[in-house]
């Protein structure tokens, strides 16, 4: 995994968020613990858009958010 436009400390503080949302911890974000994670960053969204962003982050169309399509994610922003 390349990440071309972040830090290390701001890579060190994704994985941090996103070792905090894998409630199960089974090293991938599923649909319902994005919602959890919108709603705390104080976003809550519609089902449509959870879905859309679910899309935007899910890559291979597992129906997760594995940690390379999570911090590929930020790194494009």
């Amino acid at each position: 995994m390349s990440v071309k436009n972040l830090t290390n400390n701001e890579v060190e503080r994704i994985k941090q968020i996103f070792n905090q949302f894998d409630k199960n911890k089974n090293g991938t974000i599923e649909k319902k613990e994005l919602r959890t994670l919108c709603i705390a960053l104080n976003d809550p969204l519609s089902l449509a858009e959870l879905h859309d962003l679910m899309s935007a982050f899910d890559k291979d169309n597992s129906s997760t958010i594995s940690w390379e399509e999570f911090i590929q994610y930020w790194d494009a922003m």
